[in-house]
């Protein structure tokens, strides 16, 4: 078997687990909008948006919040944002005056609500912190 290729069982075991934690942050977050790949909601002021890849197996949060549109070096705020961001990477559209903060977490076991929560938390805890800074 090649490095990349995954048994039939390892597949439907990452596909569980991406079905299972789908189901679970269902209950948890009121969902606003779903498609086959992601879940869309808001949360602590923020947009969200995770996806699931049960190829990898991960799960992709990214949280987006509109800025004030006359903040003119907001994207070189942010580069020096990531020089001391650690969980994720963050992002300017300077077209659409948009924050953007994007984390990514493996997958590789079956989750519970608190922890899933620890994560959704820590990232919007990094969020709100990369956002202040590129909206001073």
């Amino acid at each position: 078997m090649k490095q990349c290729e995954l048994s039939n069982e390892e597949m439907l075991r990452r596909k569980t687990l991406a079905v299972n934690t789908r189901k679970m942050i269902c209950d948890v977050l009121e969902v606003v909008s779903q498609d086959e790949t992601s879940i869309m909601t808001t949360y602590r002021d923020f947009f969200l948006q995770i996806s699931f890849s049960d190829l990898h197996p991960l799960m992709v949060f990214c949280l987006a919040k509109p800025l004030d549109a006359s903040k003119a070096d907001a994207a070189s705020r942010s580069n020096k944002v990531n020089l001391s961001s650690v969980l994720g990477s963050h992002s300017v559209n300077e077209y659409y005056s948009c924050y953007h903060y994007r984390a990514t977490h493996w997958l590789d076991v079956e989750i519970c609500q608190n922890r899933f929560l620890e994560i959704l938390d820590r990232c919007v805890d990094e969020a709100s912190r990369g956002y202040q800074k590129v909206a001073s």
